[in-house]
């Protein structure tokens, strides 16, 4: 593989490659990594000394640090409801050992799949979910205290209530991605109270409403430099206020520098999993 890969849904994201920012840093999603191709190296804090694995979790703004070294490495970042029990950071992760390790094989199948250059861009996302599917499956405790996505995934006119919401936001920013759509806004157009709306729209999205605009902004800015825009371009046609701005989402919601993007094949996935 010459260029890093990046397949992103609306609060997940898929990214192999080399280790794509070697400073210590943190984000709000959760992330775990594997190594590809071999073991890699990794620590909580620039003062710890490094320790070697193959694979690692690192829990929603916890500080870490990546050393791949050439490694070929597979990450992966997704945004978490609030939890009752938070999950704690493994230097040395479980999902691929022991009763896992059956399991996480068809994870490295597909890992294995999506490095193939003859596959199509449709084979290539369907390889991308399983990952995804797989991979959660293995990593996350099975209690429901524990799920990836929450629980109460609304129904009926709530669940068609969030639909136009998030159709609302979306058409707002691609033609004001400027614009910052207002909770009370959305919730009159619905007939919602803003409390209501802002219960049902976390319920439903997984987010917050800000951090749903900010992903939405993300999106806009990775479509724009997958299209050849320079960066900074980029910043400001999905209403970053500039460059500076934009990174540190970037880095906040993926750990990653948008400069680092421009290197990689970008894969969208605007609905989600099914």
């Amino acid at each position: 593989m010459t260029k890093g890969q990046l397949f992103l849904w609306p609060d997940r994201a898929l990214v192999l490659g080399v280790a794509l920012d070697s400073h210590p840093h943190a984000h709000f999603a959760a992330q775990w990594s594997w190594g590809i191709s071999g073991s890699f190296r990794t620590r909580l804090k620039a003062s710890d000394p490094w320790q070697e694995t193959r694979a690692t979790f690192f829990a929603p703004n916890q500080e870490h640090q990546l050393d791949s070294t050439g490694t070929l490495l597979a990450h992966l970042f997704v945004v978490l409801p609030t939890r009752r029990t938070p999950l704690c950071s493994q230097l040395h992760a479980d999902f691929a050992q022991g009763a896992a390790q059956t399991a996480f094989a068809v994870v490295q199948q597909h890992l294995q799949a999506l490095l193939t250059a003859s596959a199509s861009a449709q084979q290539q996302m369907a390889h991308a979910e399983s990952v995804l599917q797989h991979w959660l499956n293995c990593a996350l405790p099975s209690s429901s205290d524990a799920l990836p996505i929450p629980s109460g995934k609304l129904q009926g006119r709530d669940a068609q209530r969030m639909q136009h919401a998030f159709q609302a936001i979306t058409t707002q920013l691609q033609a004001n991605p400027g614009d910052k759509p207002e909770a009370s806004k959305l919730a009159a157009n619905l007939y919602l109270s803003e409390s209501r709306f802002t219960h049902l729209f976390k319920l439903q999205a997984g987010m917050s409403l800000s951090r749903y605009v900010l992903w939405c902004r993300v999106q806009l800015a990775l479509q724009a430099i997958a299209g050849g825009v320079n960066i900074t371009q980029a910043a400001h046609q999905a209403g970053f206020a500039d460059l500076a701005h934009m990174s540190r989402s970037f880095r906040a919601m993926i750990g990653v520098n948008p400069s680092a993007l421009q290197k990689m094949t970008i894969a969208f996935k605007s609905g989600g999993l099914n």
